[in-house]
């Protein structure tokens, strides 16, 4: 996987523009999985908008990439089980960042918010099909937070709510399958998971 990525780095950075930090360092070797932001060409927001554009593109390919190189050593029984995960994973990505740049819909802000999203949540998935995604918080503190939040702001039927749970439930059903201890692997998969939609919604409140 590191000599994959390593060349795939090499060409995106033939083809992409401005992708830091793949001028210093290959992304294989970053200490941040998937695609950094990149460097833009000004602090306007028509740049920074631009900039975000790229940035949420970049990774959609890198995600792409990588999604068929596991598909491609997965067995066969499993392949139907790994596309309705990316199935439910995209309506998921689309929906939560339409409800977070929502409120800035008819504003300069809105496509900076809304590409910004997608690039963060899609560096995310690449890191669960990696296997490098690492939890940061207890799970306490990922629950707590995370319950203060959906109670506060009643987000628990929303739509991106509902659709991260049920990607939740199909990705570490499908993690368990590569662990001897079925249990805790499917734990500790929901644990990072959330700390993961922890970080998304405070994302998201931050910017109302």
């Amino acid at each position: 996987m590191n000599f994959f990525l390593h060349s795939l780095t090499i060409s995106i950075g033939l083809t992409c523009i401005a992708i830091a930090p793949a001028s210093s360092e290959t992304i294989a070797n970053s200490k941040q999985f998937g695609v950094a932001p990149p460097a833009c060409e000004g602090e306007a927001q028509l740049y920074l908008n631009i900039c975000a554009s790229r940035w949420a593109k970049t990774a959609d390919f890198l995600r792409s990439l990588i999604y068929d190189e596991v598909y491609s050593r997965v067995p066969e029984a499993r392949k139907t089980q790994l596309k309705a995960i990316e199935k439910t994973w995209n309506s998921y990505r689309d929906i939560h960042c339409e409800e977070l740049s929502a409120p800035f819909r008819k504003g300069s802000i809105y496509s900076l918010l809304y590409f910004s999203c997608r690039a963060r949540v899609t560096n995310d998935r690449i890191a669960d099909l990696q296997g490098t995604n690492i939890s940061q918080f207890t799970p306490d503190i990922t629950t707590q937070r995370l319950s203060k939040i959906l109670k506060n702001e009643k987000m628990n039927n929303s739509s991106g709510q509902r659709q991260w749970l049920q990607y939740q439930a199909q990705q570490c059903q499908f993690e368990s399958l590569n662990s001897n201890e079925t249990t805790r692997s499917v734990k500790q998969c929901r644990d990072r998971l959330a700390e993961g939609r922890l970080k998304e919604l405070e994302a998201m409140l931050g910017t109302r």
